[in-house]
């Protein structure tokens, strides 16, 4: 490979990370409200370990939208550090953005747990509602729509193998 090939490879992650520091700065009051209110983003990304990073998806996510109206508080009355430190000292604000983290963990939490009980309960019904047209169904045709092993514990008493076996031919 060239050197001209190697010398490019290295140079575009510098630039792209200068532009960033240096769009940072410029943006600093906005960084700084930044870099407080998403500290539970960055726990959750930092102990995540699930496939998918989910909880770090759930937090950032909720995380973000409790950051946003600070944000918004600082964008409109003036976009300077007095007013980002106002922004960052208020408690109010810290408990919406560090509350709705808090509701991202518990969404991560509980929501599996909810999703599993509802898919538990629509089988219940759906297998009752199955069996509610199998009893239709021979009511209507009579037991010969049955496999021969049902039709038995239908009109008496189920056999089982050993039964089976010991009953004479």
């Amino acid at each position: 490979m060239s050197r001209a090939g190697q010398k490019r490879r290295t140079t575009k992650p510098v630039v792209i990370a200068m532009g960033v520091l240096g769009l940072l700065l410029l943006a600093l009051p906005t960084t700084m409200v930044l870099a407080i209110g998403m500290a539970p983003t960055m726990t959750a990304f930092l102990g995540d370990r699930t496939p998918g990073r989910f909880l770090t998806k759930c937090v950032a996510g909720m995380n973000f939208a409790g950051v946003i109206p600070s944000l918004y508080h600082l964008w409109t009355t003036g976009h300077d550090l007095s007013t980002a430190m106002k922004v960052v000292t208020d408690i109010y604000a810290w408990f919406l953005m560090y509350g709705a983290a808090a509701m991202g963990w518990m969404l991560f939490m509980g929501l599996p747990g909810a999703v599993a009980m509802f898919r538990a309960l629509n089988a219940k019904r759906r297998i009752y509602v199955l069996q509610e047209k199998q009893k239709d169904l021979i009511n209507e045709w009579g037991d010969c729509i049955l496999p021969a092993a049902e039709s038995q514990s239908t009109s008496g008493e189920r056999k089982t193998d050993d039964q089976e076996q010991a009953a004479p031919s």
